[in-house]
């Protein structure tokens, strides 16, 4: 591992700490200005939990015997001194596994039983049943030990021919797969479904998770992985043999898992020292290489700069016996500047933008408000020095022309109330559409169509009808929150004309992008249902295996969806409501203000002390907004 790499995942970590911090420090600022941000403040904690959380997915994937584990152990795990993860020939991961640190809970190794395929539940709702994994403690002191207990991923055992195809794991009919079956009927299969390995690496504490995926079959038995886990990885690495080149097998897997979907992906030629050939020059040899990765960029139809060459065996060695010259020929160097330089600033900045979005703007209406504050203060202020030293009469009438602004002001304010309970009815209307409940509805109708289909063309039918109808909830909550907000700037404006509170800008509603990830699951479903291997299960076991996890990414889709209407109803009505009732309490207490001074002609000066008191709060208020503001986007 690179320091070079280990430094920027690091320095990511860090990025995403500071703005977390800053966040947190503005939340905290809301909480000081009266109690009345207790939603955005709510809001701005839940952006600092998912910052907390936030992960960097890296994603292998090929075909069997690819080194891909071996690319692993080169980038990452190095430093151990040994082959941490288990990837010599014939020995080498049979399940999906994913690594990643939780500091809350022990180092360990879990692993979910091959037979839980039989099982309705997706792949996410089993990770929250601890029950169902077998859990192996790993000791991080110890590289041997880690080693011996990872063995496990390797681990495979005879099942009936029979049974192996019922759960998708053998295909009779692929002549290429018929010489596994063994003379009593069985074939190997792994023990292991999928693995999870919870371990305290630097790379894996700074918010690193990486996904090993072993081969074709693994990623077409198992559609959660295909419609989830590697269309939202960060980024994608497909090895490729380099002595091989693209073969059909890999072509297939690229075309169907990797290309379309994957936010940042690039080929890798590992083996190249299988072309290294001491009769032939150097020049000679990297010409070699060379012309295998523009073939592969052409068949892949990647631009030449996204192939990478690479030997993970020589890079492990290298970095093991500490042997500059053979790591530098490996390869494996341009592939860490790739992660350090390209996919990791990528998501830091992608995660900058998405966060300091929505905070900036509340910053920005925070602004606007101790402007606002500010200039009443100060027109106040304005209005008691000239007062100072008048008669009681010009002070009456001052009071009569500030009790007219309110009587007016409360007249437009009992009309805009009927405006906000008509808008508040249609949230919840419009929260109906990308409830839980409701997918639900959809979901139940759109498996009973899928179930009654007697053909492929009608399955596929039942899953555009069913992409279709999701598809309707989204329009329909988007076409209602516009009305809405047309009602709510409408109204606003008024009190904008007549009484001078500032212009705001609310952003409309915008759930394009689910709609948008929702079109590409239900792409990815129709493709799994095409898909020949999968044709010649039984319709019911196959539409079981997929359901559970096409189900599960909508849930989370429309979860999504519904938390982005949520904290969109908060901007559009908060804010408004927000600063009428600030603007109602401002006219009650001058109100009050030239009430006591009536009363009492000392008490004027008393107030004007009070004002200036509160105008040097709100400028102190300001600047650490400012502070804030910059910390942000520093």
């Amino acid at each position: 591992m690179s320091i070079h790499l280990e430094q920027e995942v690091t320095g990511f970590s860090e990025r995403r700490s500071h703005i977390a911090n800053a966040v947190s420090d503005y939340a905290r600022w809301l909480d000081g200005q009266h109690g009345t941000d207790a939603e955005r403040t709510g809001r701005l904690m839940e952006v600092v939990a998912e910052l907390r959380d936030d992960k960097l997915v890296v994603a292998f994937v090929a075909e069997f015997s690819r080194g891909k584990t071996e690319l692993i152990n080169a980038l990452f795990f190095a430093d151990h001194g040994l082959r941490l993860l288990p990837s010599e020939s014939g020995r080498t991961t049979m399940c999906p596994t994913e690594l990643f640190a939780n500091a809350a809970e022990a180092p360990s190794l879990d692993l979910l039983p091959i037979e839980t395929r039989r099982r309705s539940e997706s792949l996410a709702q089993l990770k929250r049943m601890p029950n169902e994994w077998s859990k192996v403690p790993l000791d991080p002191a110890s590289p041997r030990q880690l080693r011996e207990c990872l063995k496990k991923l390797t681990e495979t055992r005879p099942m009936a021919a029979a049974e192996a195809v019922e759960l998708g794991l053998w295909d009779s009919g692929d002549a290429s797969e018929r010489h596994q079956l063994q003379p009593d009927g069985t074939v190997e299969v792994p023990v292991w479904r999928y693995a999870m390995v919870n371990y305290p690496h630097p790379m894996l504490q700074a918010g690193l998770t990486i996904l090993d995926t072993p081969g074709l079959n693994a990623l077409g038995s198992e559609p959660e992985l295909t419609v989830s886990v590697i269309p939202n990885a960060h980024a994608v690495l497909f090895l490729l043999g380099a002595d091989t080149g693209v073969t059909r097998s890999d072509l297939e897997m690229w075309q169907r898992h990797v290309h379309r979907h994957a936010n940042y992906h690039v080929a890798v030629l590992n083996k190249i020292d299988m072309l290294w050939d001491e009769l032939k020059s150097d020049a000679e040899v990297q010409a070699n290489i060379e012309h295998q990765a523009v073939e592969t960029a052409r068949v892949l139809k990647l631009p030449r700069s996204r192939v990478f060459t690479v030997s993970a065996q020589k890079a492990l060695s290298a970095s093991i016996l500490d042997d500059a010259s053979l790591r530098a020929r490996s390869g494996i160097e341009s592939l860490e500047y790739l992660l350090a330089h390209q996919v990791i600033p990528a998501r830091r900045d992608m995660l900058y933008h998405a966060v300091t979005r929505d905070v900036n703007a509340m910053i920005n209406e925070s602004r606007v408000d101790l402007v606002a504050r500010l200039k009443r203060g100060t027109d106040e202020l304005t209005q008691l020095t000239q007062l100072s030293g008048k008669n009681r009469e010009l002070i009456e009438q001052t009071r009569a022309s500030m009790q007219q602004e309110k009587d007016s002001y409360d007249a437009t304010a009992a009309r805009f109330r009927a405006t906000r309970s008509m808008v508040q009815g249609q949230g919840e209307q419009l929260l109906s559409y990308v409830s839980q409940e409701t997918l639900d509805t959809i979901l139940l109708d759109g498996r009973t169509a899928m179930e009654a289909s007697l053909t492929t063309v009608g399955l596929t039918r039942a899953i555009r009808e069913l992409s279709n109808r999701m598809a309707t909830q989204f329009e329909q909550a988007t076409r209602m929150a516009g009305n809405m907000l047309d009602s709510l700037d409408r109204d606003y404006r008024q009190f904008h004309r007549q009484h001078r509170l500032p212009k705001m800008e609310v952003p409309r509603l915008d759930l394009a992008s689910y709609r948008n990830r929702l079109e590409v699951l239900m792409r990815e479903t129709e493709s799994f249902c095409k898909d020949p291997a999968n044709l010649l299960l039984e319709k019911r076991f196959m539409i079981r295996r997929f359901y559970a996890g096409l189900a599960e990414e909508a849930r989370k889709v429309f979860k999504l969806a519904r938390m982005e209407a949520e904290r969109w109803l908060r901007i559009a009505m908060d804010p408004v409501m927000t600063r009428i009732r600030e603007h109602k309490q401002y006219l009650d207490q001058r109100l009050s203000s030239l009430g006591h001074i009536l009363e009492n002609m000392d008490a004027l000066q008393s107030r004007m002390t009070q004002i200036k008191q509160g105008l040097g709060e709100l400028r102190d208020r300001k600047m650490e907004l400012t502070r804030i503001a910059e910390t942000l986007s520093a």
